[in-house]
């Protein structure tokens, strides 16, 4: 059994989750499985926390072993084959908590996310190709954080590890924290959406008369999710209510940004891809206001003065 001790320094006995054998599962895939399925049958073992996740094909099953390969490379953090066979692949989670914590991850989500919006952001003035394609290369990382976050997130909540080996507090905050992974993963869609706009229409840059009222909008919205990143890991009540209140604003101004473009009457491609990434800056200001909110939820039990 462990003990721990709370936020208002009760005590909690909870069973120790640290194990002596791998945690293992298994799966079984049929003749008619298709990847898709397969994968999303993977994927879910993973997150629930098994360590060892044996794979078994009723028969030798190409395609269905390359898809959840690949599964693994562009979505798992630390997962390794381990046993190979014509009809079995055995896999291996090797990545702990103690390595890579879920709030370590977290920041280091939150910073790559970051850089995403910036670069975005940048080559609306100056477009840059590679800058761009960067960005939704990027995009794999923060996914890969998510899943192996939600991963931890998961295992707390089941007993496999306790919170503060995640480095949280208590299961309490494991609740907020998967809302905000999740609000920070859908942040890094938007960067990528942006970056693919930006690729797939690069005449939008020549919209001399909108691109700096763009790009001020989303300097706005770049600085907003740093102020919710700094509010979050440092609790600041004060900091997420002007992350809330700003955020409110940004999104009025996107309306009026929607009628510029409209009164300035660029080709309809132009038109749609500049709308495309004002909703995106939107989204993003949206869901940073999101975290704001968590955050002052879940700061509300912490000792410390509100003041």
């Amino acid at each position: 059994m462990a003990l721990t001790v709370q936020p208002d320094f009760s005590l909690k006995l909870m069973p120790w989750g640290r194990r002596d054998k791998p945690f293992s599962t298994s799966l079984k895939l049929g003749a008619n499985t298709k990847p898709g399925e397969a994968i999303r049958e993977f994927i879910a073992r993973y997150l629930v926390g098994y360590d060892v996740i044996e794979i078994e094909f009723e028969d030798p099953a190409h395609q269905l072993k390359k898809a959840i390969k690949e599964a693994m490379t562009r979505k798992m953090i630390g997962v390794e084959v381990i046993e190979e066979m014509a009809n079995k692949v055995v896999v291996q989670c090797l990545a702990r908590p103690e390595e890579l914590s879920a709030i370590k991850a977290l920041r280091r989500m939150m910073n790559i996310t970051s850089h995403m919006i910036s670069d975005s952001i940048a080559s609306l003035k100056s477009p840059n190709e590679e800058a761009l394609q960067e960005v939704i290369e990027r995009d794999e990382v923060v996914d890969k954080l998510y899943l192996f976050i939600i991963r931890q997130l998961k295992a707390a909540a089941l007993g496999l590890v306790m919170p503060s080996d995640i480095g949280l507090n208590d299961l309490r905050e494991a609740l907020g924290f998967r809302i905000i992974v999740k609000s920070v993963e859908r942040i890094g869609d938007h960067a990528k959406r942006i970056a693919r706009t930006m690729l797939e229409t690069p005449q939008v840059s020549k919209a001399s008369g909108l691109i700096p009222l763009l790009v001020d909008f989303g300097k706005g919205v770049h600085d907003v999710f740093l102020k919710t990143s700094k509010a979050l890991f440092s609790y600041d009540r004060k900091l997420a209510h002007v992350v809330i209140e700003e955020a409110k604003e940004l999104s009025g101004l996107e309306g009026e940004l929607v009628k510029k473009i409209i009164s300035s009457s660029p080709s309809p491609e132009v038109a749609v891809a500049l709308r495309t990434i004002g909703e995106s800056l939107k989204r993003i200001a949206e869901y940073s206001s999101d975290i704001a909110e968590i955050t002052i939820n879940l700061a509300v039990e912490n000792p410390q003065l509100y003041g």
